[in-house]
């Protein structure tokens, strides 16, 4: 009897211990700093819940460990708490607040012009206190966009959206690289600005708040973005510079959303939207005994280290002694307020929601393309306007994601429509998703099975095979890609080189088998490595700088095909795995770019299936298999009339833009944008009607989705998995309490 209530004493301490900890999720190593120091703080004090951090590669990793039930919250600002609440579906809990309350923004115009509401700006001259920055241009920008008076030109387009509507502008910021990065955006962003190049800073005298007021006053502009507080601080005697010494708050106005005009002093009501206080989020999923206990440690918290001068060993509102700014909460946050239960993003965020949605927004009736990187966007761009100029119909348009995954997401959640998917990654998105046109990479074929080989290259010379790679450094197009990923790892599964433990990791058995290193781009992205727990030797030879090394997309040089074949050119690697095609698309004068330049095929072999090498020609015979080649898909859920709406867009695009050798937009090359493999393969010949192959399982073929199960492993998030376990706790809770209970009983 003393065991068994021992074991049940063990068992509810466990299960209590679960709801102690509040595991907050930093995004930078200054933060990670800051989330430590506050741990020790709370412990001093005999806070409960106690402080976990866990360490997060920035806000999307993040927020896909508050989702798991990795981390149970993090601090956003308005714009990422829409973004947590949209495609994370995070729910905010508690807000900072600040000596000043949220800021409104305006759009001010000269008490003279009258007439002039929201609905009639188009053609007039706009002053902005910088692009992207909030009041100035996020606000009413995103505001023009969603309320259909600005019209959009791309997805997420808003500054040619912006050059298109008003005649003139002055937006401090607009050709600074980040908002510029191929130097295209139009002259007239800058046209009224005193400095034509326009840049951010005290230079530009139609800068900041104070600057695009100042662009109205002068007359410059005819309408200017900004925060209440900006007219108060410039008029009524308040501004001692020339410029606004004798300006009066009565010769100024506001455009109110209803399009008419009212008096300065009702910023309160007539506003486009207001900027939202920074907000802690936590998965829906989270219990509401968990949010109440971290709300109140929270508050217990705030009392205290809230004042800056507080003398408890920490300053929950100051990040100065941690080398950074606004880390865990805003410096300028006076205090913390609950939120009520069940509140959403957007009813917290209110009309700011509107207007990021129109920041977002793409033009009307188009086919929205997900591209995976801005180089790849520029092609998209540069594919839409050429079928715009051949009249092809619908209009394209592009959406810009961050992986073919969350492309796939997009898709399904109807933010985007189609892209371009390998046989992996068309297995990932499952029914989800349905292929259209598939890609052909021979020379006149019209096979709807369209296929290619995948392969196994290494450097001629070399002495090992198929059955000798253990050790050795490979190099791969992208974890789950098809020839780069699946193919050779299931091959070597198979062939029992690489051998998987119960727990089917096979990312760490690919890791420990390729033990001198590995690029396998995404291999620690939170898509493919949601635990964290895949060795980073799968990126140890990865060369992407930044964030941007060993991620799943162009900014990894060594991602995808031809990228897999240069870490085994650049001697990074000693295999690679790719398709027929790579070696010869990269050598003997046909590579566009610098590292193939000099590149003979004859310097490489093909890996054949039985331990035997052959000529690089010889990619019939010698393969590790023949799979299913890239296509473009959709939505399962279009229509049958919708999707061959978009076969027919891109059959007939084709038939204008499918030759390399056209001189005004080649679809299947990339070189004009020094990558390859943007949009399409370079090596497609022709897109083929998938024909009757129109659903997943169908174009990948049953064998091929046999292999894929074969090496697929089902993986549990941590919100998952602690509501099995919780699960599991009290059924062994009530039949150990069941048990004394009887125990009990029979000593009666």
């Amino acid at each position: 009897m003393k065991t068994i209530v021992f074991c049940l004493l063990t068992i509810v301490s466990t299960a209590l211990a679960a709801t102690t900890q509040m595991r907050w999720c930093t995004s930078s190593t200054h933060e990670e700093q800051k989330c430590v120091a506050m741990r020790t703080a709370f412990s001093a004090q005999s806070l409960s819940p106690e402080v976990v951090c866990v360490a997060g590669s920035g806000i999307s990793d993040c927020l896909m460990k508050v989702q798991d039930g990795q981390a149970h919250m993090i601090t956003l600002d308005g714009g990422d708490v829409y973004l947590a609440g949209k495609e994370y579906g995070l729910v905010p809990i508690v807000q900072e607040t600040y000596a000043q309350d949220r800021y409104a923004g305006i759009a001010v115009v000269r008490a003279t012009d009258s007439t002039l509401t929201l609905e009639t700006l188009k053609g007039k001259d706009s002053c902005h206190t910088g692009v992207r920055r909030t009041a100035g241009w996020n606000i009413p920008v995103g505001f023009l966009l969603e309320a259909g008076y600005m019209e959009a030109v791309d997805c997420g387009d808003d500054i040619n959206a912006v050059s298109n509507f008003f005649n003139q502008s002055c937006a401090p910021g607009a050709y600074l690289e980040r908002n510029d990065p191929y130097g295209t955006n139009p002259p007239n962003l800058c046209g009224i600005c005193t400095n034509k190049q326009c840049p951010a800073d005290s230079s530009e005298l139609y800068q900041s708040y104070a600057g695009a007021f100042r662009c109205l006053a002068e007359s410059a502009g005819d309408v200017a973005f900004i925060k209440p507080q900006t007219v108060i601080d410039n008029t009524d005697g308040n501004g001692q510079l020339d410029w606004n010494r004798g300006l009066m708050s009565s010769d100024f106005r506001l455009l109110c959303p209803d399009n008419t005009q009212s008096t300065i002093d009702n910023a309160a009501t007539c506003n486009l939207a207001k900027s939202p206080a920074h907000a802690i989020v936590t998965s829906p999923s989270t219990s509401a005994e968990d949010i109440t206990a971290f709300q109140t440690v929270l508050a217990q918290a705030v009392a205290l280290f809230g004042d800056d001068n507080n003398q408890n060993g920490f300053l929950m509102f100051d990040s100065v002694a941690y080398g950074g700014n606004d880390l865990l909460f805003k410096d300028s946050t006076q205090n913390l307020a609950n939120l009520e239960s069940g509140l959403t993003y957007r009813t917290y965020l209110g009309d700011y929601a509107n207007t990021i949605d129109g920041l977002k927004m793409c033009p009307a009736n188009s086919l929205r393309w997900c591209t995976t990187s801005s180089i790849e966007n520029k092609k998209c761009r540069d594919m839409s306007a050429a079928f715009k100029g051949a009249n092809l119909t619908p209009q394209i348009s592009c959406y810009e994601e961050t992986s073919k995954g969350l492309c796939v997401d997009r898709i399904v959640s109807g933010d985007a429509d189609v892209v371009t998917l390998d046989g992996g990654d068309l297995y990932a998105g499952g029914d989800r998703i349905a292929p259209i046109v598939g890609e052909s990479y021979d020379v006149g074929g019209d096979n709807p099975d369209a296929s290619y080989w995948a392969v196994a290259i290494a450097r001629k010379g070399t002495q090992f095979g198929m059955d000798d790679l253990a050790g050795r450094k490979s190099c791969h197009t992208g974890i789950g890609k098809t020839s780069g990923w699946n193919v050779p790892v299931g091959h070597l599964i198979k062939n029992e080189q690489i051998f998987v433990n119960g727990g089917c990791e096979v990312p760490k058995a690919v890791g420990e088998f390729f033990s001198a290193g590995s690029c396998a781009p995404g291999a620690k992205t939170d898509k493919y490595d949601p635990t964290g727990t895949n060795p980073s030797s799968l990126c140890a030879l990865c060369i992407g700088t930044g964030n941007d090394n060993c991620v799943r997309n162009a900014n990894e040089p060594y991602y995808d095909y031809a990228g897999a074949f240069r870490c085994l050119a650049d001697q990074a690697g000693d295999v690679a795995f790719v398709k027929h095609t790579t070696v010869p698309d990269n050598t003997d004068g046909n590579g566009a770019e610098d590292w193939s330049t000099n590149l003979n095929s004859a310097d490489y072999e093909l890996l054949c299936a039985d331990n035997t090498r052959m000529p690089i020609t010889a990619w019939e015979t010698c393969n590790l298999a023949k799979v299913p080649s890239h296509a473009v898909v959709t939505s399962s859920t279009k229509t049958t009339a919708q999707k061959q709406e978009i076969a027919r867009l891109l059959l007939d695009g084709q038939e204008q833009f499918g030759s390399d050798s056209g001189a005004v937009f080649k679809m299947f090359d990339s070189q004009a944008y020094s990558d390859t493999d943007l949009l399409f393969k370079d090596s497609t010949e022709m897109l083929v009607d998938v024909g009757t192959q129109d659903t997943t399982e169908k174009w990948l073929s049953p064998e091929y989705v046999q292999d894929l199960d074969a090496i697929s492993c089902s993986t549990t998030g941590g919100g998952a998995t602690r509501t099995v376990q919780t699960s599991m706790v009290l059924v062994m809770m009530a039949f150990l309490i069941q048990m004394v209970w009887f125990g009990v009983l029979s000593r009666k």
